[in-house]
């Protein structure tokens, strides 16, 4: 019992504490006298000593290292911000080097411990790899998020127009994107295909031009619709009187004179303003007598 203590004596400056209890031999009952005890005792004061100092400095390592992660992670922020970066992109740089540097964090802490760390390092790769392997679709749709925030083909507050629903975007995530459609609901689109799809953004400009193609009937006078029109497009609040307002004869259709009136809104206003030119026009040309077109069927019995 005493030499394999002494044994203890002579490795403590050549290994780690952690080291040190795994090589201690284990301890007969008939050797719990009270010399050996104390020799005992004695030979691990070194090893306790050594274990206790390192987990004071890991400690200190630990509050230091959050506190710079902290640091980083505001200067980050800042940075991105100075450029106008996206939300959804600066939220997830700052959780990818939060978590980047809490890894480099626990591995500094492990290496002061004296734990070998090459071990921890093989068993996450080898679990990384097989995560990858079962999550690729979910990766694809990572990749796709990571696409969209660094790219911009639209931002979060613009309504956009794909072949899977129309709406405005509420939420650009790693792996969904969540559109708002016009009805209220919820629409959620997996990045990989809303980002290898094509996408009308709508709101990228903060003007739109409002287009609006109206029939009116051979016998209507052309020049009266015009001056309507024109009318219009003066008396509705959210069209744009700085820019140039259009009315024109687009074509002579088969069974109507097809007018055509182009104007500019505010993006946001789009739809209301539609919605108030068509009223608008269907009000007043029936006040001018200006009749428009619709199909019939005349049935004549004999």
């Amino acid at each position: 019992m005493f030499i394999s203590m002494s044994g203890i004596i002579s490795t403590a400056t050549e290994s780690t504490p952690v080291e040190q209890l795994e090589q201690m031999e284990p301890i007969e009952p008939s050797d719990l006298t009270v010399t050996n005890l104390k020799n005992f005792f004695e030979s691990m004061l070194p090893v306790i000593r050594s274990l206790a100092f390192n987990i004071i400095v890991c400690l200190i390592i630990i509050l230091i290292g959050r506190k710079l992660i902290r640091l980083l992670h505001h200067m980050l922020q800042k940075g991105l911000e100075k450029t106008q970066a996206d939300i959804g992109l600066t939220r997830f740089l700052g959780s990818a080097l939060e978590i980047f540097l809490h890894i480099i964090l626990i591995f500094v802490i492990l290496g002061q411990l004296g734990i070998n760390t090459a071990s921890i390092v093989t068993v996450l790769g080898t679990l990384m790899l097989a995560i990858g392997m079962s999550l690729q679709g979910s990766l694809a749709n990572v990749a796709g998020g990571i696409l969209i925030l660094l790219m911009h083909p639209f931002r979060v507050g613009h309504y956009i127009i794909c072949d899977h629903g129309e709406g405005t975007v509420s939420m650009i995530g790693l792996v969904y994107t969540t559109i708002t459609t016009k009805d209220n609901r919820v629409l959620t689109i997996p990045n990989s295909i809303i980002s290898n799809c094509a996408v009308t953004d709508c709101g990228e400009n903060p003007i739109r031009r409002l287009d609006l193609l109206v029939g009116i009937s051979y016998d209507s006078d052309i020049l009266l619709a015009k001056k309507i029109l024109l009318e219009i497009s003066k008396e509705i609040p959210d069209i744009l009187q700085n820019h140039p307002v259009d009315v024109f004869v687009d074509s002579l259709g088969d069974s109507a004179v097809n007018m055509g009136m182009n104007c500019y809104v505010p993006s946001p206003s789009f739809l209301s303003a539609k919605w108030a030119v068509t009223e608008a026009v269907k009000l007043r040309f029936d006040e001018a007598g200006i009749s428009i077109p619709f199909p019939q069927v005349h049935v004549h019995m004999e």
